[in-house]
């Protein structure tokens, strides 16, 4: 009797909690929304963007013939503005609100399914001292909770940011990681779909297909392009014959960087963006004239170490005891090899840090020591780089130092790590 009483006072607590956060994040939602202003033809952040591309669609143009300023066009494929024309026929502070609203279930939908992932992690049959699978080892408790908690504290940054700039990574983070839950479940269908979706959004998820080819599913990959190329190519469908123009200009703009973003820039904190600031400033000669180096989307080197982290991922994913520890380097690589890299973008490692919780938690000795000192370590690296914390100058140091891409590189390394299986020693 005393312990259902117990139970049941816990069981009113966690509700009175989870009431609390609702209130909270609903009550923020009008103070996030107004960071978007009132004036659909200014930027405020980036949701007025897509906003603007959306309003251009529903206007019948495609979302680049015009701007919403000179620095701030619209850079990915078709679909987001496709599927942002509903928020469009509202006013921009209205539409501001929903969009906070569905970034906010996203990522707190990225962190349920990565724990739901990370705790079948937990109760994995166990190598026996012939490396086969033995029985399986039940965790004490739940771990749910716990490891979505770790997973958004440490990119908790991140997600502070994504709200203030009205960005779209949530929702690429959310379906990446259904992706990969939905396949843990055997719904392929669904999982390829989330798959197409949110590289048909943003690109650089199309890299888990690689996860579903290390681990030889040569039909699903497939299947997975498919679908990607084929979603891509509808939303450039509504253009007609402006299609063609418009596929060139998204091309141009974004894949060739002809927009002329200097990719050397202390905010890009992907591997090229490293890269460039480490080498010295350097001109060439082409049709238009002299431009910089550091404008290219790449060069050698950042070709040559991002195959080399692809190899490594596909080995790890090739070896990996789980869905989770096979997709988590893949998701790395999205902010790592993506030319362009804002630190907004670093939301997406919210399933690769649960990976990491969840190998501590199950880990012993010296293994779980390491994994728990790379989650303090990238948690500093990410959250106490932000200039709320240090300073402005302290900030734009650690950024022109790249110290928030160096939080994500150890991430992939400890990845690597954690998806490698450690036998019992024999005695």
């Amino acid at each position: 009797m005393h312990r259902t009483k117990i139970s049941n006072g816990l069981a009113v607590s966690s509700r009175i909690v989870l009431l609390l956060i609702v209130l909270v994040i609903v009550l923020s939602g009008f103070y996030f929304a107004r960071q978007s202003g009132n004036d659909s033809q200014a930027y405020s952040n980036d949701f007025n963007v897509f906003y603007h591309a959306a309003r251009e669609v529903l206007a019948g143009r495609d979302p680049y013939q015009h701007s919403l300023g000179e620095w701030t066009p619209y850079l990915y494929p078709p679909l987001l503005a496709i599927l942002l024309t509903p928020l469009a026929v509202l006013p921009l502070p209205v539409a501001a609100y929903v969009w906070f609203l569905i970034n906010t279930v996203s990522w707190v939908a990225t962190a349920w399914m990565s724990a739901s992932l990370a705790r079948d992690g937990l109760v994995l049959k166990q190598p026996n001292e012939d490396g086969q699978v033995g029985t399986a080892s039940a965790a004490p408790f739940d771990f749910s909770a716990p490891l979505a908690a770790v997973s958004l504290l440490v990119v908790a940054r991140f997600v502070l940011d994504n709200a203030m700039l009205g960005q779209v990574n949530p929702l690429v983070a959310a379906l990446a990681a259904a992706h990969v839950y939905l396949y843990s479940k055997d719904r392929k269908t669904a999982s390829a779909l989330a798959l197409a979706i949110a590289a048909s959004i943003k690109l650089t998820p199309v890299l888990l297909i690689g996860y579903h080819i290390a681990r030889r599913r040569w039909k699903f990959a497939s299947a997975c392009l498919g679908m990607f190329v084929g979603l891509t190519a509808l939303s450039f469908a509504p253009f007609g014959s402006g299609a063609p123009d418009a596929l060139h200009e998204f091309v141009n703009r974004t894949i060739k960087n002809e927009q002329g973003f200097d990719l050397a820039y202390a905010g890009n904190q992907s591997l090229r963006g490293a890269i460039a600031r480490m080498t010295p400033a350097t001109h060439s000669e082409t049709d238009q004239g002299t431009t910089e180096s550091s404008r290219r989307p790449s060069d050698a080197v950042t070709l040559l170490v991002s195959l080399a982290l692809l190899v490594i991922a596909m080995i790890a994913a090739s070896r990996a005891r789980s869905e989770l520890l096979a997709a988590a380097p893949f998701v790395c690589c999205f902010v790592l090899l993506s030319p362009l890299s804002w630190k907004a973008h670093l939301v997406v490692l919210i399933l690769p840090v649960a990976s990491l919780a969840t190998e501590a938690a199950r880990a012993r000795g010296s293994r779980r020591s390491a994994l728990i000192a790379v989650l303090a370590l990238i948690f500093v690296l990410f959250n106490l780089t932000s200039p709320h914390v240090i300073g402005l100058r302290a900030a734009e140091w650690a950024d022109a130092h790249s110290l928030v891409f160096l939080g994500a590189l150890i991430t992939f390394a400890a990845s690597v790590y954690a998806a490698n299986p450690v036998l019992p020693r024999r005695h």
